[in-house]
């Protein structure tokens, strides 16, 4: 995940249903049959795609984990956990094996056997389709079923965020045999091992979730039912919250603390993440000054993390680097952005700009109103970013026109100075470090300065086993990351979660690098 959602749809069209209740249900309403009240989430925003191999948005994704499972899970430290690999063992540098669990099933009743591991790897990593994740698994020789709960996999080189990267919704497990005998098409509905199941789906209003009977974990999940209420609107999630017809709703705006903590009987929990806003710099574009690297690298210099972090967040976040700090690597800390003192940085941007010849340069700088925080970051940038020289004007873009202009996968569409987005950190440093290889997104590709070393460089941080050398590797990159000025980190992004405390006995991971903002959602109860 990237910040960057792979499809936009809206409408208010029904998905159609699949045998074997497969994909998602249409019906006139979201009728709920008599018993257990569901528990109810308000989210801001409607799943983006259906099929995890090829999603790229993490509105998505949050779902996903509800639904489907995965070969791993990290824990409260972002550690690898097991999940539907009970155990595995890395018997080469380059081959893993997994032990599957015998009790897994579809939500069908269908038993996941190592073939649909196999058949599920195989399409992710599919080079005819390109799929963005299993570009970050990289070359495979093979993936082999040992046995109807044993799977081999052959990588063609290490990767040292192989289980890191297996831990993410896009490497879902799916049912290869229902897929591959056309009675399940991923691009159209839901069949997963996870803890639910799709019932029912109203596009752009709601989802219900029911039970998965066949679930591996016996007797869980605790709650039988529960519907997902698409609220766009901020104030609709909190009013839901105040009078008690949602259970917990999840934000975005940097108010939410506070305005959680005026509701009774509410409780607010801001879950850490590894994940940042960066900012983005056309290095490509020809029409843009910042072309040239020496005005990107002032635009860098003069960048005030600490007055970002708590002007828009009040100490709920943090300055952030290439290498996320939730790694407890400070692999980054030691450059110039970030060390010298503001008026040396402000003097050397201004000489940068005078020796490139543009002393006094007018840009625009896209804050996409899909984000609250993206114009208030922007707000703070400005007259930043003016100190040194520059003339900014922010512009609060509609979604479909920053995605044309910024997240085009077209060159010929690219068409900005600089614009805010933001990166996930996952579980391993490698994986979003690997954002800034030239090729690597097609996205990045259209305004990132290619720097020839720096994808060398990050072949050995894939390859290099964890410890002192791929950190000194690591380093190596945050120093070319800061050369380049082409995606500048800048703070961290948390994630902010309220909760009925008196309606919902609830437990939310504190550092959540995934997505999987409801790990322990097979634990919910009522209260």
């Amino acid at each position: 995940m990237t910040g960057i959602s792979c499809a936009l749809r809206r409408g208010r069209a029904w998905l159609p249903a699949a045998v074997a209740a497969a994909s998602l249900l249409v019906l006139p309403g979201l009728a709920l049959a008599q018993g257990q009240k569901p528990v109810i989430w308000g989210k801001p925003s409607e799943v983006l795609s259906t099929d995890p191999h090829s999603s790229g948005d993490g509105s998505s994704w949050t779902v996903f984990y509800l639904i489907y499972d995965q070969l791993l899970s990290t824990d409260d430290k972002l550690n690898i956990t097991p999940k539907l690999a009970e155990s595995w063992e890395q018997v080469s540098p380059t081959s893993y094996v997994f032990r599957l669990r015998k009790n897994a099933a579809f939500s069908n009743g269908r038993p996941l056997t190592s073939a649909d591991v196999v058949g599920s790897l195989k399409r992710l990593t599919d080079p005819q389709k390109a799929r963005g994740w299993g570009k970050q698994i990289g070359g495979v020789n093979d993936v082999v079923a040992i046995d109807a709960h044993t799977v081999r996999i052959d990588l063609a080189k290490p990767n040292t965020a192989l289980l890191s990267i297996l831990s993410v919704a896009t490497t879902s497990i799916l049912p290869m045999k229902e897929i591959e005998a056309g009675s399940f098409d991923p691009a159209k509905g839901m069949l997963g091992s996870g803890p639910y199941k799709v019932a029912q789906h109203r596009q752009d209003e709601a989802w219900l979730l029911e039970r998965n009977p066949h679930y591996w974990q016996s007797g869980k999940p605790l709650m039988d039912k529960m519907t997902i209420r698409v609220m766009p609107d901020d104030a609709a999630r909190l009013a839901g919250l105040r009078d008690g017809s949602i259970d917990v709703a999840t934000f975005e705006n940097p108010d939410t603390p506070r305005l959680l903590g005026a509701i009774p009987s509410v409780q607010s929990v801001v879950q850490k993440t590894p994940n940042y806003f960066h900012l983005d710099l056309s290095g490509l574009n020809g029409n843009s000054v910042f072309k040239d690297r020496r005005v990107r690298q002032a635009a860098a210099l003069v960048v005030d993390r600490p007055a970002i972090a708590n002007a828009v967040f009040g100490g709920e976040s943090a300055v952030e680097y290439a290498v996320p700090s939730a790694f407890g690597k400070k692999l980054c800390d030691g450059l110039p952005s970030y060390t010298l003192p503001r008026k040396e940085r402000v003097a050397r941007a201004k000489a940068l700009l005078k020796e490139a010849g543009h002393p006094n340069p007018r840009i625009s700088l896209i804050a996409s109103s899909v984000l609250v925080t993206y114009p208030l970051i922007a707000q703070v940038l400005q007259p930043q970013l003016q100190e040194a020289g520059f003339s900014v004007q922010v512009q609060q873009v509609p979604v479909a026109e920053w995605y044309k202009r910024v997240l085009t996968t077209n060159p010929k569409d690219s068409d900005f100075d600089a614009s805010l987005t933001w990166f996930a950190g996952f579980s391993d440093p490698g994986i979003v470090l690997n954002w800034w290889t030239s090729g690597f997104s097609p996205v990045f590709t259209t305004f990132l300065e290619p720097v020839a070393e720096y994808g060398d460089l990050m072949a050995q941080v894939r390859q290099t086993p964890n410890g002192p050398e791929r950190d000194k590797l690591m380093t190596r990159a945050c120093g070319l990351i800061e050369s380049s000025a082409n995606m500048i980190p800048l703070v961290g992004k948390p994630d902010y979660i309220g909760f009925r405390r008196d309606q919902l006995d609830a437990r939310f991971v504190p550092l959540e690098g995934n997505f999987d903002v409801f790990k322990y959602v097979a634990d919910f109860k009522r209260r």
